[in-house]
């Protein structure tokens, strides 16, 4: 499955910057949708005023504090694999985390990134299906970096774990040289890695779920990306937006 290596996914492609959109998700599929450009193109803003986050939730974030950007894939995979963008996504955030020297990292299932307990970073990915084949994804990552205060909002940043300013710019040179790797090398193989990586990962956490809470233990996850949990020495597995996990 994987993919045929290149130079670079992210050199001599299109790059936009913004200071203010809506989301760069937004402005990266309308940017598609009128112009031909390449796979790998980017849109970087230091604001967005409707940010979103899965499942219609928002994503808040200070202007010009943090790393919020969208690229375009062109990955021709089958619809059966699309989690495995959401894998490798996951696992590069994950690594430039590591590199630049932050630890406890979790990935929380499917795909927010957590420091001791508190949210670092999300990521959205819409996709275009055709033929069973995803033909198109629009990746959007939002990383906290220099914000210091998030009122009521249970999140860190880069800043507040190391107590030093980041150059948001090296973050995303850090990421775009994680994901080329990740991308090019894209297997089914990297679910371990990720499964390795998941908050409650063989361990017994509270978890809510039509409006039941329960012990629940995460054991695996299958390749279309539902979760599985032991609860009550009994497998169940749940789709995208059935479960929370209480932290």
């Amino acid at each position: 499955m994987s993919k045929k290596p290149a130079k670079n996914l992210f050199e001599d492609k299109t790059n936009v910057y913004v200071t203010e959109c809506l989301s760069t998700n937004d402005f990266l599929i309308q940017l598609l949708l009128k112009n031909k450009i390449k796979e790998g193109s980017m849109v970087r803003a230091d604001f967005q005023t409707k940010g979103k986050g899965q499942r219609n939730n928002s994503w808040e974030s200070k202007r010009g504090k943090n790393l919020l950007f969208s690229f375009v894939l062109f990955p021709e995979i089958k619809l059966s694999d699309q989690f495995l963008l959401h894998i490798i996504t996951s696992l590069s955030i994950y690594n430039v985390l590591k590199k630049i020297g932050l630890s406890n990292i979790k990935i929380k299932w499917p795909n927010d990134i957590y420091i001791n307990k508190k949210k670092i970073c999300g990521i959205l990915i819409e996709s275009q299906i055709f033929k069973k084949k995803i033909k198109r994804s629009v990746i959007g990552v939002g990383i906290n970096i220099n914000q210091n205060h998030f009122g009521d909002i249970n999140a860190t940043s880069v800043f507040k774990e190391v107590n030093k300013k980041m150059d948001r710019s090296k973050i995303l040179s850090l990421f775009k040289s994680s994901f080329n790797k990740e991308y090019f090398e894209i297997n089914t193989a990297k679910k371990i890695s990720y499964k390795e990586k998941l908050y409650g990962y063989n361990e017994l956490l509270n978890y809510k779920s039509l409006n039941k809470r329960f012990l629940g233990k995460i054991v695996d996850v299958k390749d279309d990306g539902k979760i599985s949990l032991m609860v009550n020495d009994k497998i169940k597995d749940f789709e995208f937006g059935s479960i929370e996990l209480l932290i």
